[in-house]
């Protein structure tokens, strides 16, 4: 058996599935598993090239780069960070809490205030306020593209 490279696995598939086909009848199912596929971008741009909003990471939002204040980036596309510098602060925080949080459980059962079978329950309390999304203080973004126009 030869080995064939994970990209070509679906490809070559097809191919020994249709071998006695003519080439012509299964072009579009070759051309469909050799096109790439577009991945979509987190940030628009105006006619002139210019990035005006990104889609923050953190606050799952389409914010504008006049209002909103983005970190640059200069080997992401769109030179900017994925996140805002408001989304920046507040993931940290919650994190370096969730951090300290966890640290403190092993604590909180040696002074029994926390019982060993509750261990598990107060980590998913942990990891539900890290996940939490604070929404902007300015109330600035938008859900969807379509809100933009």
């Amino acid at each position: 058996m030869t080995n064939i490279k994970k990209v070509y696995v679906e490809l070559v598939e097809l191919l020994e599935s249709n071998q006695n086909k003519k080439v012509s009848s299964i072009m579009d199912q070759v051309l469909e598993l050799a096109t790439t596929k577009q991945s979509t971008k987190n940030f628009l741009t105006n006619d002139n090239g210019e990035v005006t909003h990104v889609f923050c990471y953190y606050h799952k939002k389409w914010e504008p780069l006049a209002e909103v204040e983005f970190g640059k980036k200069k080997h992401s596309a769109s030179g900017f960070n994925s996140m805002c510098k408001e989304g920046v602060n507040q993931w940290s925080k919650q994190n370096r809490d969730a951090k300290k949080a966890e640290a403190e459980l092993l604590d909180k059962v040696a002074s029994g205030e926390l019982a060993p079978d509750d261990i598990q329950s107060a980590r998913e309390q942990i990891q539900a306020e890290k996940s939490k999304i604070v929404p902007r203080e300015d109330g600035i973004g938008f859900d969807s593209i379509d809100e933009l126009s």
